[in-house]
């Protein structure tokens, strides 16, 4: 299903700045051969709002599909469980909530600290696998989509909350007026709503074209979230760059309209009024940008493999873009850690996803980090390697 209007503002002069042709799902992970012939690839045009500025992929995938059985495991991640620690003690300490419930909860990551806290929790994740996880670790959580039915049901179970936040998970719905719905619902009068966000300007500034896959079906400025949060009743009221999936927004938004607007708004309104960041030709040029990036990645590639052995590391959603993008089908292997992950083929070019010891057992020669975002922490922990690295962005770099 193809989308005829802005998921922001609603508005229809949708403008296209990239085309990904068709790609599989980012976290379309297949369990064996067997899986290869319903493997399905879906349109990828990237759009921006002309009236709002919101950069939004238009092709809707059923979210069934895309999220029951979801590989992605946070606690899995080093940087990101302590990301999510210090997120805990950021919440408790500027807002003190005596009661959070969070969307997109995945394995608990953040409602374990949080519990940890004192604070009262409570997760909402559709993935039926991620949340039996969280259940294990003792975590109260419901299998569901946020929205206006489960706010009202969590709303007779739990009462009104102080805080209702989530994280990198927001951008992941095609009717976010769902979830704006449903926590006015849940939300006390005087309650907030926090999102972490990827965000516009770090994917302008990076040239992070690997984070718009289907899964991510917007990326979001300050100026547009806020146009879409003030449709529905909130107003950002703090905002903060931070560096989760190397680049996100943490914004803090209030029902009550007299709360007043901290300093940390307009610092972040000058910085994208002056990149011109809801500008379709801004976008345009990022397009152009990226299409250059992808050919000279691919035919570097392409000329090492003719004559040495490649593997790649980090089976992200990223990893999924770059190896289809290049049509990188002749890697040895990609390297995860995650159990979640290990043991699968990658969509699209159907490498062998294998635990870091079987990269140890077969090193190759070249290992393109297509987690790049993690490459600080990935070289160290696996200092023994003696061939080459390399990172596709910023730019291209071996080391």
């Amino acid at each position: 299903m193809r989308r005829a209007q802005c998921r922001g503002c609603e508005g229809r002069q949708l403008i296209q700045f990239l085309d990904l042709g068709n790609m599989p799902l980012a976290g379309g992970f297949l369990a064996g051969p067997k899986e290869i012939s319903r493997e399905k690839t879906y349109p990828l045009p990237i759009h921006i709002c002309e009236s709002c500025g919101l950069v939004q992929t238009l092709e809707v995938v059923d979210p069934e599909i895309m999220f029951q059985n979801y590989s992605f495991s946070s606690s899995t991640i080093g940087p990101l469980v302590r990301h999510f620690e210090d997120y805990a003690i950021w919440l408790k300490q500027t807002m003190n909530p005596q009661s959070v419930v969070e969307f997109g909860c995945n394995d608990g990551v953040l409602l374990k600290p949080l519990e940890k806290l004192g604070i009262k929790t409570h997760g909402v994740d559709p993935s039926q696998n991620i949340t039996e996880m969280a259940r294990q670790k003792g975590l109260q959580v419901t299998t569901a989509y946020f929205g206006p039915q489960i706010a009202q049901e969590l709303c007779e179970q739990l009462g009104q909350v102080d805080l209702i936040t989530g994280s990198n998970v927001f951008a992941h719905n095609d009717r976010p007026e769902l979830i704006l719905e449903g926590a006015k619902i849940l939300l006390k009068p005087e309650g907030h709503l926090c999102l972490e966000v990827m965000y516009a300007g770090a994917l302008l500034d990076e040239l992070q074209w690997d984070t718009l896959y289907h899964e991510h079906s917007v990326v979001y400025s300050l100026a547009s979230l806020n146009t879409l949060l003030r449709r529905h009743g909130f107003h950002i009221v703090n905002a903060q760059r931070t560096p989760m999936h190397n680049g996100s927004l943490r914004v803090t938004a209030a029902i009550d309209m007299k709360e007043a607007v901290e300093k940390s708004v307009a610092t972040i309104q000058a910085y994208e009024n002056e990149r011109a960041i809801t500008s379709p030709q801004t976008w345009v040029a990022f397009g152009e940008k990226s299409k250059r990036k992808i050919q000279v990645v691919a035919e570097v590639f392409e000329q090492l493999s003719r004559h040495h052995r490649i593997a790649a590391y980090g089976a992200s959603g990223k990893a999924t873009m770059w190896v289809n993008a290049c049509k990188m089908d002749y890697l040895l292997y990609v390297v995860d850690a995650s159990p979640l992950r290990a043991g699968k083929m990658m969509p699209g070019t159907h490498t062998p996803i294998v635990f870091p010891d079987e990269f140890k057992r077969m090193p190759p020669e070249y290992i393109l980090i297509t987690a790049w975002n993690y490459a600080d922490v990935i070289c160290p922990k696996e200092s023994w390697f003696r061939g080459v690295w390399s990172v596709p962005l910023p730019d291209l770099r071996f080391f």
